[in-house]
């Protein structure tokens, strides 16, 4: 009698396509409990020879990761299987990129998968898509990913969880459950590396897996398959909406440049309004290079200058400027924009994250005293941002502005525990700038509270604390 994983897997690797060159899979190998039995159920189902794992050495934890590598690497050479080690440093690679070290191992590792697919291809004149790549989630993993992603406040598309196929990768695992998983290596006397960083509920996701799942558990024991049942109807209704954007997209979208969108104000009001709204977001995604960094509080932010008339402006993550005119909205990015008007030689980058979504150091860091960040990137708290935009008469997000300095300019400074205002053209006067350093200083401001002299210092006004909830970080480079 066939283990459940097997009945499971077979159920899936039957439903996929598979051309007359037959199929052909790198696999993504960790060493953990789920890659090895998908490992194990792979040459159970392929010969040897259409398989190449992958093994990805984050190079985080020393000796264990090390280890992890080796022990791939003999299940590899006990059966016969290629094997590739790839290293890399991924904390460098994370804050070389601005990004979380699990986003940024995440997409490294996909990069590889994918390189590795063509190369294979290229070699062997495989026809163009015919390697597929195989990757491990499983059914608990697709209900951690609805959760943290409704945690997160993200859209339907989030929580449609994760797919079962995505262009080459399929996931054979994706209906299995960890006890499914467990029973078939338990069964099969096949053993497996455990990662102890997976029990540090300090991590957002592990603290998800090791006590929310468990605790919903309690409540229904089905929780995880109901979870994963309730993503794949919203992925359908997704898909659905998906068409009917596509067509709207038809009606009022035009691009007359590379890294620009023209929106036609008044077929886009037409628009039912989460049509409206999925609409811009995609735009939004299209415009810049990491989708994780654009999201629904984006394109509201779009929407909302429609709302408020033409001749309206708004900067956006990664350089993207939104102009709206009397018969349009304009979306471009810095690069299609040319010069800003204000100033003239800058990139600006603006994120927006809940600060739940950070880890306890990396929050810790940012809003410890002695964090200065950089003079070129810094971190605000959203909600005091908006309250200053109150007292200062400014209703149109982003509120803020980066500008040259202007007559009653000022900022907010905190010394000796007590907060005094400042004139901006004091603080400069005591740095002894020369006139033409002064001329070139450009400050972000909302109206003439300064919250930021780029390049010098930040004021006290918007610091992040330990009650901040939504955080700005903004980024400006030549």
């Amino acid at each position: 009698m066939k283990a459940g994983a097997e009945v499971i897997f077979k159920k899936y690797m039957d439903g996929i396509p598979v051309s007359d060159a037959g199929m052909h899979l790198v696999v993504g190998v960790s060493g953990g409990a789920d890659s090895i039995c998908l490992l194990f159920l792979l040459l159970g189902y392929f010969d040897k020879s259409d398989i190449r794992v992958i093994h990805i050495n984050h190079m985080i934890r020393g000796e264990e990761a090390d280890e992890d590598s080796l022990f791939v690497e003999k299940i590899c050479e006990e059966h016969g299987v290629f094997f590739k080690e790839i290293k890399k440093d991924i904390p460098a690679y994370a804050s070389e990129n601005g990004l979380s070290e699990e986003e940024a191992g995440r997409r490294f590792r996909y990069e590889c998968f994918e390189k590795e697919a063509l190369e294979w291809e290229k070699e062997c004149s495989f026809p163009e898509g015919s390697v597929r790549i195989a990757v491990a989630h499983h059914l608990e993993d697709n209900a951690e990913t609805v959760l943290f992603n409704l945690f997160r406040g993200s859209g339907i598309k989030g929580l449609s969880g994760i797919g079962s196929e995505r262009g080459r990768i399929i996931r054979p695992l994706i209906d299995m459950s960890r006890k499914d998983i467990e029973a078939y290596l338990e069964e099969k006397k096949i053993t497996f590396r455990t990662d102890r960083t997976n029990a540090d509920n300090s991590y957002a996701r592990n603290r998800i897996r090791n006590v929310i799942i468990p605790e919903a558990c309690e409540i229904c024991s089905a929780a995880p398959e109901h979870i994963s049942e309730a993503s794949k109807k919203l992925r359908r209704i997704s898909e659905y909406l998906g068409i009917q954007v596509d067509e709207a997209r038809k009606a009022a979208v035009s691009s007359d440049a590379p890294g620009t969108f023209r929106v036609d104000r008044k077929a886009f009001e037409s628009l039912p309004e989460i049509i409206g709204s999925m609409l811009i977001l995609e735009l939004l995604t299209e415009l810049t290079p990491f989708k994780k960094d654009i999201g629904e509080v984006h394109a509201e932010a779009v929407i909302s200058l429609l709302g408020a008339g033409a001749g309206k402006h708004a900067d956006l993550p990664y350089g993207i400027k939104a102009d709206v005119s009397a018969g349009e909205l304009l979306l471009r990015t810095s690069d299609a924009a040319g010069r800003s008007r204000e100033a003239e030689d800058l990139f600006v980058s603006a994120v927006y994250f809940k600060a739940s979504d950070l880890e306890p150091d990396e929050r810790k860091a940012l809003t410890d005293p002695a964090f200065a960040g950089n003079g070129y990137t810094k971190y605000f708290d959203c909600d005091k941002i908006t309250s200053i935009a109150s007292l200062e008469g400014v209703s149109d997000p982003p509120y803020y502005e980066i500008r040259k300095r202007r007559e009653g300019d000022h900022m907010m400074i905190t010394a000796g525990g007590k907060a005094a205002t400042r004139k901006i053209g004091d603080y400069l006067t005591d740095l002894k700038l020369s006139p033409d350093e002064k001329e070139n200083i450009l400050v972000c401001a909302v109206g003439s509270e300064v919250l930021w002299v780029i390049g010098r210092r930040m004021a006290d006004s918007a610091k992040l604390d330990d009650g901040t909830v939504n955080i700005l970080k903004l980024e400006v480079k030549e």
